[in-house]
C-alpha cells in the first residue's frame, strides 16, 4: 500500500470515527426534543389496548418475564400512558414499558422506556439514551423478542379462541 493510499485510508477512518462519535454523543447527551420522553423505542401493535392488556394478563400467568417481583406493580394507569413493569430474571432487571391507544385506529403503541436493577437502586437507564450503540441495539432486540413478539403471538391466540 502506498503512502498516499494509507493517508487517504487513515483520513477516511478518522472522519468516520469523528462523525460517528459526534452522533453518539449528541444522541446520548443532547437527546431528542419530541415530548417528555423522546428516547423511548416504540412499536405499533395492531390491536386495541384492551386486547393488549388481555394478552399481558394471560402472559403474566405463565411467563416469568411478565411477572415483576412483588414490590413492583405489574400495571399502573396514568392520565396518558399505562405503565407496565416487566422483568428479566436472568439479569434481575425491571423493564419499564408503556402502552397507549393510537386514537381512532384500533392500534396500540407499546413503548420500551428504561431498565432498572431489581435492588431498587433508583437508577433507571433510559433506552436510546444511557446505552452505547451496540448495547442499545442488543437491549432493543432483547425487548422485542422477549416481550413484543410474545404479546403479538398471544393476541393472535386470544383472537382465535374467541
Amino acid at each position: 500500500m502506498t503512502i498516499k493510499t494509507q493517508k487517504i485510508l487513515i483520513s477516511f477512518l478518522a472522519g468516520f470515527l469523528l462523525l460517528w462519535g459526534c452522533e453518539e454523543f449528541l444522541r446520548r447527551k443532547v437527546g431528542g426534543i419530541a415530548g417528555s420522553y423522546p428516547d423511548v423505542e416504540s412499536w405499533e401493535i395492531y390491536a386495541r389496548e384492551s386486547e393488549v392488556f388481555d394478552a399481558l394478563l394471560a402472559l403474566n400467568q405463565t411467563n416469568p418475564n411478565f411477572q415483576p417481583p412483588d414490590t413492583f406493580s405489574f400495571v399502573r394507569q396514568s392520565q396518558y400512558w399505562c405503565h407496565i413493569n416487566l422483568y428479566y430474571p436472568d439479569t434481575k432487571e425491571i423493564v419499564h414499558a408503556w402502552t397507549r391507544p393510537v386514537t381512532g385506529t384500533g392500534k396500540t403503541t407499546l413503548a420500551f422506556v428504561s431498565l432498572e436493577k431489581y435492588d431498587h437502586s433508583e437508577k433507571r437507564r433510559l433506552i436510546n439514551r444511557d446505552f452505547w450503540y451496540l448495547p442499545n441495539k442488543y437491549q432493543i432486540r432483547k425487548f422485542k423478542t422477549t416481550f413484543v413478539d410474545k404479546i403479538r403471538a398471544q393476541i393472535d391466540i386470544n383472537a382465535k379462541t374467541k
